[in-house]
């Protein structure tokens, strides 16, 4: 599915950077990152689909929250063989020469499967694995999903350890917290810690959906710790940490804003790739852009949808839709900044049967309600 990445006003803008470091001139470091801000002027393909419950998969840990006596070393001691650093080479499309990137995994079950975040395997013709005593082994992405950038890769090696998750949802603001990654890339199993500041948190990609299921904390993290555990004093997972806030153009810059996706949606989306290979979303069956309005007022949030182009036989085309309707909502969640198209409509499953608030650009301009049961994935075939 083709993404393409928005370039917006620079306005208000929060500079959000991906953990994922960079190889250059035999130092790792450098950054790679968006700019998210409040409004997106691109263009999405069509919204096809992936999500639903993941079937069972390995044993990957259990739930409580921070009630151990175990000091900060111990939990350490036991979830750092767990903790690798992830190696990704691209080749460029002008040459022989490749772009090499670098973030951190979490080992999840004795078969070598490990977790890690989309935008760090993203593009990768070749990955590679650095355990914490330094041992080397080539991996296979199993899958992705970039809308929450979640991602399984595997590795035919012995393991040495497994990470165990925690239960997210007994996360509360205060809670003491661990991180561990691979700083820069160069200093891998960097550990360390500070608090949870917010939960549930969303952050605005920038191209039409936003980042949810976040943990707000002040561990620092660097580019590089992209996939890396955020961990409770319980020695649980409780997060897999993914951005952080860098401050904007015009902005003062920003210090202990990091931000982790829920240990809770991490392990529910990685059972599920590791079954299926992907993550199952709805399908409608259209491209669509942002429908931009001039004069658009302060405190104007609506966010509505073009239709652009109807795929043939998709939901949408059975359920009339046509290019130039405006979807302004879906069940009555009205699409806004912060209920984007993608979010509302990727919080249902395939077989679901939802309501499209229509505002038809063929006549009367007159708004009207049309249902239309959501596919899945394999209908695009």
């Amino acid at each position: 599915m083709q993404r393409q990445i928005s370039i917006l006003p620079a306005i208000a803008l929060m500079a959000i950077a991906l953990l994922i470091g960079l190889i250059g001139g035999g130092l790792l470091g450098g950054l790679a990152g968006y700019h998210y801000g409040s409004q997106s002027n691109s263009e999405a393909t069509v919204a096809e689909a992936t999500a639903s419950s993941p079937p069972s998969s390995p044993d990957t840990g259990s739930t409580s929250s921070n009630a151990s006596t175990q000091t900060t070393g111990d939990i350490v001691a036991a979830v750092n063989p767990a903790v690798v650093t992830i190696v990704s080479e691209q080749r460029s499309d002008f040459g022989p020469s490749r772009s090499t990137g670098t973030g951190t995994g979490m080992i999840i079950d004795t078969e070598g499967h490990i977790v890690t975040n989309h935008h760090v395997v993203d593009g990768a013709d070749s990955l590679e694995v650095i355990f914490s005593d330094g041992e080397r082994a080539s991996a296979t992405l199993i899958g992705s999903d970039p809308y929450q950038d979640v991602a399984v890769i595997k590795v035919d090696a012995q393991v040495p350890a497994t990470i165990t998750f925690g239960d997210s949802d007994k996360v509360k603001p205060g809670d003491s917290v661990i991180a561990i990654g691979s700083a820069l890339g160069e200093f891998r199993n960097t550990v360390t810690d500070g608090i949870v500041s917010a939960t549930g948190r969303s952050l605005d990609t920038g191209q039409g959906y936003r980042l949810e299921n976040l943990i707000q904390h002040d561990a620092p993290i660097n580019p590089g710790n992209s996939g890396g555990p955020l961990i409770n004093m319980s020695g649980e997972v409780i997060g897999m940490n993914t951005a952080v806030v860098r401050g904007g153009f015009g902005q003062p810059g920003a210090e202990g804003l990091g931000f982790a996706i829920e240990s809770n949606t991490v392990k529910r989306f990685a059972e599920q790739i590791i079954a299926e290979g992907r993550v199952e979303r709805p399908y409608l069956g259209i491209s669509f852009r942002p429908v931009t309005r001039a004069g658009r007022s302060i405190g104007d949030s609506e966010q509505p949808v073009l239709v652009m182009e109807v795929a043939s036989g998709s939901p949408a085309d059975e359920a009339g839709l046509r290019p130039g309707d405006v979807i302004t909502a879906i069940d009555g969640t009205t699409l806004d900044d912060e209920h984007p198209f993608l979010n509302v409509l990727y919080a249902y499953e395939p077989g679901d049967t939802v309501t499209l608030t229509i505002q038809s650009g063929r006549g009367s301009g007159q708004s009207r309600d049309v249902d239309v049961t959501l596919g899945s994935q394999s209908d695009r075939n």
